[in-house]
């Protein structure tokens, strides 16, 4: 019994060994982290009656949070990372006729999946620059307008399901900071039933946020 637990005992500590030795590399591996920061957006905003043909531009300021995982490829300074983004702006209107009465602030919330696949370059675990670009799933999305009752735009102001961003940041540590531009393959669409065709909602945006990886 006596010689079987030091035989346990020194495979567990062989294992343990083996663990600490590798731990660097299966954390280099996978990485989690988590970012917050403020975005800033433009949009353009249709103007309302039978003779729609035109939209104005409104821009917006809000914030962002940011959850994601990453999986590197070391040897190819690579890597993969999915995101769950939220996202909440206040855009900036113009008193319009579309609105009722006066309404210069509308909120606007967005849930995103973005999937990226970056470069990383410089002295590992210390501090690093990266550069990465993918898709965004749109998940949900809860804008105002209210007190619009025009049929050619209830239900018709909507985002695109697929948005992209592309962004560069830094890498310090635990810590990071980058910044991100978002834009669309294809803009959002209001349809006016042919009454004048229909006008290109266009939604960009630039986030600059920080944050932690572990």
């Amino acid at each position: 019994k006596i010689i079987m637990k030091k035989i346990i005992l020194s495979a567990l500590f062989v294992l343990c060994s083996a663990v600490a030795v590798n731990a660097n590399d299966i954390l280099g591996f996978f990485n989690v982290g988590a970012r917050i920061g403020i975005t800033s957006s433009s949009e353009q905003i249709p103007m309302t009656g039978d003779d729609i043909k035109e939209s104005i531009t409104a821009e917006g300021t809000g914030w962002t949070g940011t959850v994601f995982a990453r999986i590197n490829f070391k040897k190819l300074h690579m890597f993969i990372q999915p995101e769950l983004q939220y996202t909440k702006t206040t855009i900036e209107l113009p008193s319009l006729d579309i609105f009722g009465e006066e309404e210069p602030k509308e909120s606007h919330r967005y849930i995103d999946l973005p999937v990226l696949v970056g470069f990383e370059f410089g002295l590992g675990s210390l501090a690093n620059v990266k550069i990465n670009a993918g898709p965004v799933f749109a998940v949900a999305s809860e804008k105002g307008f209210g007190d619009l009752t025009e049929e050619d735009f209830i239900g018709a102001y909507k985002e695109p399901k697929v948005k992209w961003t592309a962004g560069l940041g830094v890498k310090l540590l635990s810590f990071i900071a980058e910044v991100r531009y978002n834009g669309n393959f294809n803009n959002g669409k209001i349809d006016t039933n042919n009454i004048a065709g229909s006008i290109d909602t266009n939604h960009t945006s630039w986030n600059l946020s920080i944050g932690v990886m572990f």
